[in-house]
């Protein structure tokens, strides 16, 4: 009898060890199956998002080349389209895309701007007088070459709440404004598409500025400027509303320009590129990129409406 149960306790024993075997395997299958599919994954998202980038950094080159075509056209100054930044939507590759083009001549220069320009912009997107003074002047004083004189300027240097003080030269990017004293993170995003380093003019275009910045300039009470940030295309400006300052006017060379893409891919990959180009006659060629950068996307939710679940609903850019 003791033979007969050791004889079916050592089988017992053998059937549970090949179970736990067979299961120990599953596991492991299972475990290389599930990170086999998460690679897998992550591969086809990596493929999605550079398909997405090429595409967005395609319809950047198409728009350079509609620039180009305009400028070789050789139209007068007045007669050239207004690029304000409406949005073209198109399709490119199958993929849904937003074109925008800004004219960097209707935008506040922080290199040329004057001081009364700098602080009306400012008020203009709900700064008090006194802040909006303060912050004009410490532009002003990084944008500045040293003095001996001691100015209101320099007085901004000594209160300002960056770990370094004023770079006492031009700026280079408007993303060097973040570093100027005063102007925290939610404000550099607030003027972020307002100002510009290329136009070289102390003043702005008023027919190509943007709407915010726009009605910010004439007055426009501060929801309306809110809305024009927000939902800035459709709008009935009066470009030659007499609330502009004469004194800000200047047409612009239409020399660079700010081109915005993004591009919403059928299995939802998304990419925003921007790039400013140089259409200025120079030694570099027939225009120069001076510079190209990830943009934030504003029009996903318009672009996945064209997109749907079929074929998207736009025509070819």
């Amino acid at each position: 009898m003791d033979r007969v149960f050791g004889r079916h306790g050592r089988k017992g024993f053998a059937l549970l060890a090949v179970i736990w075997g067979l299961g120990v395997i599953s596991l492991l299958i299972t475990s290389f199956m599930s990170n086999g599919r998460l690679r897998l994954q992550t591969a086809f998202n990596i493929a999605g998002a550079t398909q997405a980038h090429l595409i967005a950094e395609g319809a950047i080159d198409a728009a350079i080349l509609s620039l180009l075509s305009e400028r070789d056209a050789g139209a007068a100054q007045t007669d050239r389209p207004p690029h304000d930044g409406a949005p073209l939507f198109c399709a490119l590759a199958d993929a849904a895309v937003a074109i925008v083009i800004e004219d960097e001549g209707g935008k506040v220069d922080i290199n040329s701007a004057s001081p009364k320009l700098l602080q009306a912009m400012l008020m203009g997107f709900g700064l008090e007088m006194r802040r909006a003074d303060a912050l004009a002047n410490a532009i002003i004083a990084f944008r500045s070459t040293p003095t001996n004189e001691i100015t209101t300027s320099s007085h901004a240097e000594d209160r300002s709440d960056k770990p370094f003080p004023p770079k006492r030269a031009l700026f280079q990017t408007i993303l060097e404004l973040d570093q100027v004293g005063g102007i925290d993170a939610p404000l550099f995003r607030e003027l972020r598409p307002f100002v510009t380093v290329h136009s070289r003019r102390q003043g702005l275009d008023a027919r190509a500025a943007p709407p915010a910045l726009f009605a910010a300039l004439a007055g426009f009470a501060a929801d309306v400027v809110r809305a024009s940030i927000t939902t800035p295309f459709p709008n009935a400006l009066d470009r030659n509303d007499p609330r502009f300052p004469q004194t800000f006017k200047q047409s612009s060379d239409h020399g660079a320009f700010l081109v915005h893409a993004e591009a919403l891919l059928a299995r939802g990959q998304t990419a925003a590129r921007e790039a400013v180009v140089d259409l200025r006659a120079s030694s570099l060629g027939p225009y120069a990129i001076r510079e190209l950068r990830r943009g934030a996307t504003r029009y996903i939710d318009q672009l996945r409406s064209f997109r749907g679940s079929g074929p998207v609903a736009l025509p070819e850019c």
